[in-house]
């Protein structure tokens, strides 16, 4: 790369290659037609693909398991479409948070160097191409074979309590769906680690506070949202197709932990903003405590003094002071719209609420 004529900005260099996924997800966004039909499609291959081989077997009984082994199927599409809409999401908001990133002088002299907007924009919405290698494989062992090797169960088993197939080729077919599935997740939780991570240090060290130019500091709240709310509906979708998974206690154990999982998925990377929010709005109540303070001594003085002169502007100036201090009380220290946080609240609870509603029916008309 060269420089343009009269450029003092120097080119950016990437810090890293893209990954693999990546690399699959931009070709996808490069087929025709919007991207979320990629996705359905890539997601309906998988259901024709192994739903073919199953029932070639001949021995295939869907029944009642049929939503589940859809589901199944075609979640790794859903892994894959979460990776890149929180990337465009991501994108979107390093946009928006430019005004209000640090690009002179970090927070701290001793923190990471100073980072530019290409580079932030870059980093979130790309992964280091070893850390998801590693990532893929990671998932591909520890969340794809580690559960068929749960005590007491073979892999025949399993397929035959969940009425799948067991002939060779379908079990096969079976279990390298399930391990790709699984190293796709391996990355989902990689990026959501890595995309978090990125967003609370740019918020410590990166921004520049200001109470009084909020919005661009919400930018970052959609990400974790989404992100929120993509893990949700995941365990929604889940639940939805196994509704015997709701009445056992390790089911509801899952449910209950995967919603704390989306909670702290939305606070944690926001929870550096907040803390220098709060400080900044500390240090402005404080300036403006001195300056009342001031004033009141003056006008103190003058009582004392008997000298009445000026006591209109003293009066004026108190008033200004209050409505600034009350000003400021209001000021949020959570970078985040309120209708943000509504909507991850009522993700998070309205299907608890819906759930326990129809247990305590079921349990009224038994």
């Amino acid at each position: 790369m060269t420089k343009s004529k009269g450029s003092t900005t120097p080119p950016f260099v990437r810090p890293y290659a893209p990954s693999w996924v990546d690399r699959v997800l931009e070709e996808l966004d490069r087929l025709p037609g919007p991207a979320w039909l990629a996705f359905l499609a890539l997601g309906a291959v998988g259901v024709v693909v192994q739903l073919a081989i199953q029932f070639s077997s001949g021995d295939y009984q869907p029944g009642s398991f049929l939503p589940l082994h859809i589901w199944t199927m075609a979640s790794y599409a859903y892994l894959l479409a979460m990776i890149f809409y929180l990337d465009k999401a991501a994108a979107s908001a390093a946009k928006a948070f430019r005004p209000v990133l640090r690009t002179a002088h970090p927070e701290s002299p001793s923190d990471a160097p100073m980072m530019s907007f290409d580079e932030l924009r870059y980093q979130m919405t790309t992964l280091p191409p070893g850390p998801a290698l590693w990532a893929a494989v990671l998932g591909a062992l520890g969340l794809g074979l580690a559960p068929l090797l749960v005590i007491g169960r073979t892999l025949t088993a399993a397929l035959v309590m969940f009425d799948l197939p067991t002939q060779p080729l379908p079990m096969t077919a079976a279990l390298i769906h399930i391990i790709l599935t699984q190293a796709v997740a391996g990355v989902l939780i990689f990026h959501t680690v890595h995309q978090l991570r990125l967003i609370h240090h740019v918020y410590l060290h990166h921004a520049d506070i200001n109470l009084y130019r909020l919005p661009p500091l919400y930018a970052f709240s959609i990400p974790t949202a989404m992100t929120a709310g993509g893990l949700l509906v995941y365990n929604y979708i889940f639940f939805a197709v196994s509704p015997f998974l709701r009445q056992q206690p390790v089911g509801q154990a899952l449910g209950v932990f995967f919603s704390l999982i989306a909670i702290i998925t939305f606070v944690w990377p926001l929870w550096g903003a907040h803390r220098r929010l709060v400080q900044e709005k500390k240090k402005l109540l404080q300036k403006s405590s001195a300056r009342f303070e001031a004033t009141v001594a003056r006008l103190h003085d003058g009582l004392d003094r008997k000298r009445l002169s000026g006591m209109d502007e003293l009066n004026k100036a108190l008033g200004s002071l209050e409505l600034e201090q009350a000003a400021l009380r209001r000021i949020p220290t959570w970078p985040w719209e309120p209708g943000t946080v509504r909507g991850v609240t009522v993700a998070v609870v309205l299907p608890i609420i819906l759930w326990l509603i129809q247990t305590l029916l079921e349990k009224m008309l038994a």
